[in-house]
């Protein structure tokens, strides 16, 4: 069968496209060594001489209405005249532990980007979840390039549960590119100090900040590895923190109300998390119901307004005066919830008015959550940690593309 520029799909460097046979969803081609060319060594480059030939199989690419297309080729075997060593030669471009073209193998790597692995064979028939998974991890490993280590000047720092059984793992990000640069197992020092271990010294000091959630952990690594840089404490981590406050005086007021105020207290739960912006006009008059009979709560809803203040300064020493200015309200508040959380926030003074110098935050570590949660249901779960690994990288660096180009 001739087809018009047919030959040029099965261009294959030293082989020739003796036939193909197409029938319904099957397409079978047949390729030839072409007599004409020298026979290479693949070590030395020099000429080998043959010694016997076998015929093999490999899938390719689906050709039109045929989903499986199989390359039948001549695959012979020889012995270098220079190096003395035997090689077996096939056309450049099939894998022969895969028994594919390297263009199918790519093919099905970009489908796995955007398809559940056990769902490629719906695109390409004989394809099964193992067999694309492999594939997949496999081109990956060959095209993804290594951490760029080189100029960083931001880290972002957190934890991800990957598995049940709360199996966490430590991830370090770019805070300017977004790319995804450690995935270690663990929460704890050593976690981070293999990520920073892998840093050379003028990296190390190149480095200027490490957003990060309150982490004992995270704080020593940093801190015995990156003396110089900045330890920013993740304001939203923070505010969250206060919100578990504000629920803590409200579970608290809760006990000691009486019948009539309980049924204002109950179910407002959300609406003192809530931004005021946020609230519907019947969330509203339930909010300003519960704050006109209840001081404490009163109180802790005005701090916490107050506390997000403190990051929308631009220069260091009005955020110092707003946090202490912050610190002593919650003091004199004499409700022991407060008290104990502006404890914490003179502890870290320090970290959270870095952010002034440094306004940076573990948001796009959150957002990147988000996407581990969207690749982990969508696989049903990973066993090979390496392999997410590789998945998480892939989507990293198109973050970090998108950023470039919008710069």
């Amino acid at each position: 069968m001739y087809v018009h520029g047919i030959r040029s799909l099965f261009s294959f460097p030293g082989y020739v496209l003796l036939k193909l046979q197409l029938d319904g969803e099957l397409a079978a081609v047949t390729l030839r060594r072409d007599g004409r060319c020298r026979l290479t060594c693949p070590h030395c480059g020099q000429r080998m001489t043959p010694s016997r030939s076998v015929w093999q199989m490999a899938r390719d690419l689906p050709l039109g209405l045929a989903g499986t297309v199989m390359i039948h080729y001549e695959a012979i075997q020889g012995r270098c005249l220079s190096c003395h060593r035997y090689a077996t030669v096939r056309p450049v471009g099939i894998d022969e532990h895969a028994r594919a073209t390297g263009r199918l193998m790519r093919y099905v790597s970009q489908l796995a980007r955007h398809l559940p692995l056990n769902h490629i064979a719906d695109v390409v028939p004989g394809v099964d979840e193992t067999t694309a998974g492999r594939w997949d991890r496999k081109m990956l490993s060959a095209s993804l390039p290594e951490p760029n280590l080189d100029n960083l000047r931001v880290l972002l720092v957190d934890e991800k549960s990957i598995r049940k059984h709360h199996s966490y793992y430590t991830l370090v990000l770019n805070g300017e590119t977004g790319e995804l640069l450690h995935m270690g197992p663990g929460k704890k020092k050593d976690s981070l100090l293999g990520f920073y271990d892998k840093l050379t010294t003028p990296q190390k000091q190149g480095i200027e900040a490490v957003a990060m959630d309150r982490s004992k952990a995270y704080i020593s690594a940093t801190q015995q590895a990156l003396p110089d840089a900045k330890i920013v404490y993740d304001k939203f981590h923070l505010i969250a923190n206060y919100n578990d406050v504000i629920d803590r005086v409200r579970r608290l007021e809760y006990r000691k109300a009486d019948h009539k105020a309980k049924q204002v207290i109950v179910g407002q739960r959300f609406n003192l998390f809530r931004n005021p912006g946020n609230l519907k006009d019947h969330q509203r008059r339930d909010l300003n119901a519960l704050l006109e009979i209840n001081r404490n709560l009163t109180i802790a809803y005005v701090l916490k307004e107050a506390l997000r203040d403190i990051w929308m300064q631009y220069k260091r020493h009005h955020a110092e005066h707003d946090l202490n200015w912050w610190i002593e309200r919650a003091r004199e508040s004499a409700i022991k919830p407060l008290i104990i959380f502006a404890g914490i926030l003179h502890k870290a003074r320090d970290q959270i008015l870095n952010y002034i110098d440094h306004p940076i935050t573990t948001g796009p570590l959150e957002g990147f959550n988000n996407l581990i949660a969207r690749l982990l249901h969508r696989a049903c779960g990973y066993k090979d940690m390496n392999y997410l690994y590789l998945k998480l990288r892939q989507e990293s660096l198109k973050r970090s593309r998108q950023i470039r180009l919008q710069e």
